[in-house]
């Protein structure tokens, strides 16, 4: 077995959007920082480059950090959206491997041994990997090695040499830190008062010595890195449906701040299908107000699809007829229903993808103009031509009549058509071509009818579809081809 581990150093926290202390500065940059709860208040957690280059240290409690700097950005840890983030990711993973783990400190484990032929190595592989997370502006740190563990300490620290042998693992796990054990504090102090900073000094340590000073957790870990001892991990199983949420510091009062969600959303969306093969046709955005019920919005999309720019294209196009009931408190994207979507192309040229593009521009009239106001036309099995058809959604299948040559335009209401030198006239003079399509029907109700219907052709070469009456021989347009 052969394990890529993927870690992600920093990985983004879930939150949306981050709460602003200080004047509003749209131009400047503010220093960003990740807080917890911890106490009564709130801790420093992280820092970015800006906030550190003021003093600002992950520890220090938030009132401190406001005595430095009169303006931050503040994120609120929430492991909760951190944990969906991963399943995300392992759910993304999964077009790489059919056996993702996902490991503990931000880390997915993917099993390549059976895959790398299929991609064409391992090179090729690790650069899939880290050209698609780059696309979702995450940054990773690869280890490769034949043990979960060993990949995934070498991960995390950082050493991307691929180690391909069981024989190899000692090296390869011997020169890092005894801070990528997975132990207690208390162990950890008492291998530094051993004077142990590297593995190296520990796994040439007796494991019976080990386990009666620092329990039996401990010479277990190296035995599994090592590959001396089995080391089972329990596979991501991808749930059947889509549902995320975001909790804001702040509710949404303002549909540009809701297009804001929803782009977080469907980003998330994105990632989740991508890995699959899946996609979705509809989704619901479901928002919870602090004193009515919750409300829904339903948004089709025509064909089902996995692209975060087409599904907020749709979005955008329902929030102009649409109208928040009340501040929303939290925003959660749900997909019930997941479609295959592999084989089908996805690009901008050839007969399918075209006609995805169009059913997506049907989508997005849909969301714009109400679902009423987009509609195709169905056939009716009836010979009349005014009664020959019904409004039908757009994709509804329809049976072609048994009948002659239709026009693609049809007039409301029949134009009865002057004469002159006793041909029919339409702005120049019309002469039928062909034989007549006689229609005798409607002799059972009101709409009773018998005309002779002809293909007519003028000067122009503009072709018409007239009819004349048998009873009054007058002649009538009834349409116009193409």
């Amino acid at each position: 077995m052969l394990w890529l581990a993927i870690h992600l150093p920093q990985l983004p926290l879930e939150v949306f959007p981050p709460r602003h202390h200080g004047s509003p500065a749209e131009d400047s940059v503010r220093p960003r920082l990740v807080v917890v709860a911890h106490g009564s208040g709130e801790q420093v957690m992280l820092t970015d480059t800006l906030a550190a280059s003021l003093g600002i240290k992950p520890g220090m409690k938030l009132s401190a950090a406001f005595a430095l700097a009169n303006e931050l950005d503040i994120y609120v840890r929430r492991p909760e959206a951190e944990t969906q983030k991963l399943a995300t990711l392992a759910a993304w993973a999964l077009q790489f491997t059919p056996t993702v783990v996902i490991g503990d400190g931000h880390t997915l484990l993917l099993e390549i041994g059976g895959c790398l032929l299929y991609f064409g190595g391992l090179p090729r592989l690790r650069e899939l990997v880290c050209t698609g997370l780059a696309e979702f502006g995450l940054s990773i740190s690869i280890g490769v090695a034949p043990t979960p563990l060993a990949a995934t300490w070498r991960a995390m620290c950082g050493r991307s040499k691929a180690v391909l042998k069981v024989e190899d693992i000692g090296w390869a796990v011997a020169e890092l830190p005894l801070a990528v054990l997975p132990v207690p504090e208390k162990t950890q102090e008492g291998l530094g008062q051993l004077g142990l900073r590297e593995l190296r000094g520990l796994i040439d340590l007796p494991r019976a010595g080990l386990g009666r000073r620092f329990g039996k957790e401990l010479p277990l870990l190296l035995d599994r890195a090592l590959g001396a001892a089995a080391d089972p991990r329990d596979p991501f199983v991808p749930p059947d449906r889509f549902e995320r949420s975001i909790d804001l510091d702040y509710p949404v009062e303002t549909l540009d701040g809701f297009s804001m969600v929803g782009q977080w959303l469907f980003d998330e969306l994105a990632l989740f299908l991508s890995g699959r093969g899946l996609g979705v046709q509809e989704v619901t955005l479901r928002l919870k107000h602090e004193d009515i019920p919750a409300s829904m919005l339903t948004v089709r999309f025509g064909v089902p699809g996995r692209r975060a720019v087409e599904f907020m294209s749709v979005l955008k196009e329902r929030l102009e007829r649409y109208e928040l009931a009340a501040p929303a408190f939290t925003v959660t994207l749900i997909a019930e229903q997941l479609h295959e979507l592999d084989g089908m192309p996805l690009g901008l040229f050839g007969h399918e993808a075209g006609d995805a593009n169009f059913q997506l521009l049907l989508a997005r009239l849909s969301a714009r103009l109400g679902e009423a106001a987009v509609q195709a036309v169905a056939t009716v099995d009836e010979h009349r031509p005014e009664l020959a058809w019904r409004p039908a959604r757009p994709g509804e299948p329809s049976a072609a009549l048994p009948v002659g040559e239709r026009p693609g335009w049809l007039l409301a209401e029949p134009q009865r058509l002057s004469l002159r030198n006793e041909r029919p006239w339409y702005g120049e003079p019309l002469s039928c071509t062909g034989r007549a399509e006689r229609i005798e029907s409607g002799w059972w109700d009101e709409h009773a009818m018998a005309r002779d219907y002809y293909v007519a052709i003028g000067p122009s070469g503009r072709r018409y579809w007239v009819w004349q009456d048998r009873s009054t021989h007058e002649w009538w347009l009834h349409g116009f081809f193409g």
